[in-house]
């Protein structure tokens, strides 16, 4: 019959977390939250995102840790430690309903990406350094955000291995009044060692607009195989 509303869960949005009951020995009051043995991604960020029964009782969400559990990291912790023989199951709530404004993710890694899908776990982003996000493919990273933002007029370049980093654009790229796109321009003074085929990543040949000035102490390597042409 017709349904107005948010599209309805699946079986896959909820996730069971792995049994914990063998290491309860009335002492120890906190567990690692895993599913299939890892933490989920993401990881849940509120106590009411869990279900959670100890000796067929369900326990109280409380963030404070006062009574039933609360989230330590990525542990469970019982503000009672469960008694040894006592069962235990626990439910995490369908995965969308915990990207909330303001929520947080784990850093995550190329194979274990923070964000990721259901059917290509492997396959998403996530943090690699500070300010720095990765998209990996199939457990591998196929590339790297810069940090920081290029200059006006830089592009993003590749270093073959997926990182990106902001680069001058190779010749400035064509310029004109309004939009015509007629001339290519580049600077006069060269002021910073180079050597050709840095950016190109492999042997080329370069071609400047002269005269070029390359100012004292700077270096211009040219490979072999390569040819630089002033015009």
């Amino acid at each position: 019959m017709p349904y107005i509303g948010n599209n309805l869960r699946s079986n896959s949005d909820y996730k069971a977390i792995d049994d914990i009951s063998s290491s309860f020995n009335g002492s120890t009051t906190d567990f690692a939250l895993l599913v299939g043995g890892s933490a989920p991604v993401p990881f849940p960020k509120y106590e009411t995102q869990l279900l959670i029964s100890v000796g067929g009782v369900i326990q109280e969400p409380d963030s404070s840790g006062t009574t039933g559990f609360q989230l330590s990291g990525t542990n469970i912790h019982f503000s009672s430690a469960p008694a040894s023989g006592e069962s235990f199951f626990g439910v995490i709530f369908a995965g969308a309903d915990y990207l909330n404004a303001g929520g947080t993710f784990p850093d995550g890694t190329n194979s274990v990406p923070s964000i990721t899908f259901s059917d290509d776990t492997d396959t998403g982003i996530f943090r690699v350094s500070s300010g720095a996000v990765g998209i990996s493919s199939n457990g591998t990273k196929v590339v790297q955000f810069p940090s920081t933002a290029g200059s006006n007029g830089q592009v993003l370049a590749g270093n073959g291995a997926g990182v990106l980093s902001y680069v001058d654009q190779s010749g400035g790229g064509a310029v004109g009044g309004g939009s015509d796109k007629l001339f290519m321009e580049n600077g006069t003074t060269m002021t910073t060692n180079y050597t050709l085929g840095t950016e190109f990543g492999a042997t080329c040949n370069a071609l400047s607009a002269g005269p070029i000035t390359i100012n004292a102490g700077i270096t211009l390597t040219i490979p072999s195989g390569s040819v630089y042409t002033v015009v």
